[in-house]
């Protein structure tokens, strides 16, 4: 299987771009897809071999009843900002100008001259009506009447909305005809404008970096931009200065405001060698700084592809509108229907009568309903807000891969962590003991070349402090022990360095210690060494934390190999409900699956860990979440949220946003449906006219967007 990620123009609407895609999903050669209307991409799974570009438009062409179009989606173009007024908006408001003048002629002039039904200025008037209708609407027409290709998708906005209006100049209300035509349109420029008017407010939010960097070549400082920078070029930091790119300190110190990446507003100190991320602002002194990553793949330029591709993964407020969609367009298109052609015919055969004026009233009231019963406001604004929160995540530290992992943390019954690294901070005090025919230098020495080729957060504290000059390509067959220790070979020697567990199972005897801090043996041979004892610290975070998450119910599982003191002492310090101890890393999987298949099926269980080890575990909870800073690729690449800074309180923030998300959304979907019905019900009694049911569908879908796009200003108020 092969998945594609395009970019696809030209869709006039949220309810047009899912009836494209069900017709994308039945072309042979295609697994899935899934269009996202937010941000103009379409992504494929293709069973084998990915179509070429010119067959893959032919085929989604003939589902279309839009002009789309569909090319390669550039990976990380965030440095483009989104047009508010493209040519394609600008046309459209010209034939929205045009149209309404010749409205106005026809309706207050040529109409103030009509003295018979059909004398010249009738005629005029009806043949202005015309122009009007067709410079507004040819393109609506077009669209209608290719979507009788497609007849399992062809009741959509277009269909409502030429129906509603032929009808109106069936019944001969012609100026409300037009009207009609015209404010869908305008609906069209206003939905057009809030949506890139949204997307560059988030780009915007997450992405401050500055578009030129002053940078050295041959000797002397000039101005570049910044996407032309190369890696190894040196860029000159002033006080005030936005990184561009992803560099390393050469020259200078300076105070660095970490805050729109990591959501940290403590200023870090930076020197010579100190890494510094794009995005981050330098508050004090002047650095020079060795460009390490181009512009497009820096960190904010990461952050922002996760955050744009984050709506392709659906919420279940997502999923739910999609269906209902489906089944809420039909029904209302039969409604009509039956009130424009079932109700009046019984009405006359009652009567004994064809009565022109219960004909024209109810057919009047059914096209009322055509025109307020476009699902777009609904569509629209549920998953601009799920791509609000995400964006609103981002902004404070966390990255969020899906809108369903957001969606889920509301959900969330059970937090299950790994302790080492993720609860405690991963640096240790160490203290050397018992040492047994070795001398101190040599201890450390072996255990440093050992150490230094473990990933685990333990051994690399270790092997920083062990820091000694030896030759670490001397070390041979190298292996790590996952949940016991490491082992390699050095100057025919095999070394075993690990917990008391790998030490009985190579039956080696070593004291025992009685206290709560984690020892590690070193044997030589199967020979007995030495021993280094560690004491972990818990982080500042964690309290407030697991505080938070014991306040809403949520159960605590904390998972960790090492020992059961060390394990109750953090738990009980932490105020954690359950722990298990000297786990290997299947053992983990093993409990994360019990508490998986035992849970309710409405409810979420969270892994958080950070470790190489932790990555099965991450991909098999609900939600899976990595630490960024001291996390693993592995754990951070299989993890469904990122915390960016380490700093766990940021999940209880974010859990917050998720909860502020939903109930945006929710309100979205509870005000679009009551208004729309209130409409409907004055309708059915004659009290609204159809434009007024146009003008309050545009108006609430560009009411509902900014709901969403004002999400961005949410303030989480949490106290640690």
């Amino acid at each position: 299987m092969h998945k594609v990620v395009y970019h696809i123009q030209g869709l006039d609407c949220p309810n047009c771009a899912r009836g494209l895609n069900d017709y994308i999903n039945t072309i042979d050669g295609i697994k899935t897809s899934e269009i996202n209307f937010i941000n103009e991409t379409l992504t494929i799974v293709y069973n084998q071999k990915p179509f070429d570009l010119k067959k893959l438009n032919e085929l989604v062409l003939k589902g279309s009843d839009d002009p789309v179009v569909i090319t390669l989606n550039e990976k990380n173009n965030t440095k483009a900002e989104f047009k508010i007024f493209d040519k394609d908006v600008i046309g459209l408001l010209i034939r929205v100008f045009v149209a309404t003048i010749l409205l106005i002629i026809a309706r207050f002039v040529f109409t103030a001259f009509v003295q018979n039904q059909y004398d010249v200025f009738w005629g005029l008037m009806l043949g202005t009506y015309i122009i009007a209708y067709l410079i507004v609407a040819y393109d609506y027409i077009w669209k209608f009447l290719k979507a009788f290709r497609h007849p399992k998708t062809m009741i959509n906005e277009v269909v409502l909305m030429v129906v509603a209006s032929i009808g109106a100049f069936a019944i001969q209300e012609f100026p409300e005809a037009v009207l009609v035509m015209i404010l869908a349109q305008v609906g069209e420029v206003f939905e057009h404008v809030s949506l890139n008017k949204s997307k560059n407010i988030i780009v915007t939010t997450i992405d401050s970096r500055p578009k030129m960097a002053n940078v050295y070549q041959n000797g002397q400082l000039i101005n570049v931009e910044a996407e032309n920078l190369n890696i190894g070029d040196t860029i000159v930091l002033k006080s005030g200065d936005v990184v561009p790119v992803d560099g390393i300190v050469t020259t200078g110190e300076g105070l660095l405001d970490t805050s729109s990446v990591t959501g940290e507003f403590e200023p870090v100190s930076i020197k010579n060698n100190s890494v510094v991320y794009s995005g981050t602002t330098l508050i004090d002194g002047t650095v020079d700084l060795k460009v390490s990553h181009r512009f497009e793949d820096s960190t904010t330029s990461k952050i922002l592809e996760m955050v744009m591709e984050s709506s392709q993964h659906k919420s279940k407020a997502e999923n739910f509108i999609s269906k209902f969609a489906k089944i809420y367009t039909p029904i209302v298109f039969v409604l009509a229907l039956v009130i424009g052609g079932v109700v009046p015919l019984i009405i006359s055969l009652i009567n004994g009568n064809f009565d022109s004026g219960i004909w024209h009233k109810f057919i009047y009231i059914a096209l009322t309903f055509l025109v307020i019963s476009c699902p777009c406001a609904i569509v629209i604004s549920v998953p601009l807000a799920y791509f609000v929160g995400t964006a609103l995540a981002s902004k404070g530290g966390v990255i969020i891969k899906g809108t369903n992992y957001l969606d889920r943390l509301n959900d969330l019954s059970l937090v299950v962590s790994d302790k080492t690294g993720t609860l405690t901070t991963g640096k240790f005090n160490i203290e050397i003991r018992d040492l047994n025919n070795i001398d101190e230098k040599t201890f450390k020495q072996l255990i440093f070349m050992l150490e230094s080729h473990s990933n685990h957060p333990i051994a690399k504290e270790i092997a920083s402090q062990f820091n000694v000059d030896i030759k670490l390509k001397n070390l041979k067959n190298f292996h790590d022990l996952p949940g016991f220790g490491v082992i390699g070979e050095y100057n025919k020697k095999v070394l075993l360095f690990g917990n008391i567990n790998l030490m009985e199972k190579e039956n080696i005897k070593v004291p025992i210690f009685k206290n709560d801090d984690h020892c590690l043996y070193l044997a030589i041979n199967n020979t007995y060494v030495g021993t280094i004892c560690v004491d972990d610290t818990i982080k500042e975070s964690a309290k407030p934390f697991i505080s938070f998450l014991n306040n809403k119910n949520i159960q605590t599982l904390m998972l960790t190999g090492g020992n059961q003191k060390s394990a109750q002492t953090v738990a009980n310090k932490l105020g954690i409900s359950r722990f298990e101890s000297n786990l290997l890393p299947e053992d983990k999987i093993k409990y994360l699956k019990q508490e998986l298949d035992s849970k309710n099926p409405s409810s979420a269980i969270a892994y958080l860990g950070d470790g190489i080890n932790d990555a099965p575990s991450i991909i098999l909870a609900d939600i899976g979440i990595a630490m960024g800073g001291l996390g693993s690729d592995a754990s951070k690449q299989n993890a469904d949220i990122v915390l960016i800074n380490d700093d766990l309180f940021k999940i209880a923030e974010t859990i917050d946003i998720a909860k502020a998300t939903r109930r945006r959304a929710i309100f979205n979907i509870v005000v679009a449906l009551l208004i729309k019905l209130s409409v409907m019900i004055l309708a059915m009694f004659s009290l609204i006219n159809m434009w007024v049911a146009v003008l309050t569908d545009t108006g609430l879908a560009v009411v509902l967007i900014i709901s969403s796009i004002l999400l961005i200003k949410h303030r989480v108020k949490l106290k640690q």
